[in-house]
């Protein structure tokens, strides 16, 4: 009986030692997808950037050919648009910049916490491993009738 009730314990032991690895292994798959994710929004944002040059560049280039067709290519409101339009570029490079920022920081904070959330589930089933194999030595001693911190005669020592 007593063997039984040890090799159950064992048996629950191993289990949640398995669990606590499986949650360390969860925890790191999820805090590389999305460091993988992190790379793909980065990835999209150089894109977003490029876009906001070439549109500007677009700009400048129908604006010099009008502005070359109708002899204005000197006109200080054609300067002005082109100024104008090269600010708001500036501008908005910068916005979807530190918009980016934010999000790599986000999903850099989001990784580092699926492994700590992972490390303490794992931790926890270890400490459940622990306290089901004491309880276990527990119930085998109280089984033998020799109940721990007590002498023959029942009184605690």
């Amino acid at each position: 009986m007593i063997e039984l009730a040890i090799a159950s314990a064992f048996v629950s032991a191993m289990g949640y030692q398995q669990a606590g690895r499986a949650a360390k292994m969860e925890g790191a798959l999820t805090a590389r997808n999305i460091k993988t994710q992190a790379k793909i929004r980065k990835l999209q944002a150089l894109q977003e950037h490029n876009d906001i040059m070439a549109n500007l560049k677009s700009f400048k280039d129908q604006n010099a050919a009008v502005a070359g067709t109708t002899g204005r290519a000197e006109d200080r409101s054609y300067k002005a648009l082109i100024k104008k339009a090269e600010e708001d570029n500036k501008t908005l490079a910068q916005r979807s910049n530190y918009q980016n920022l934010a999000e790599q920081s986000k999903y850099s904070q989001q990784a580092v916490m699926a492994v700590t959330k992972a490390n303490n589930i794992s931790r926890a089933y270890r400490y459940k491993a622990f306290g089901t194999i004491l309880s276990a030595g527990y119930k085998a001693s109280t089984m033998t009738g020799g109940g721990m911190g007590t002498s023959r005669s029942g009184l605690y020592t």
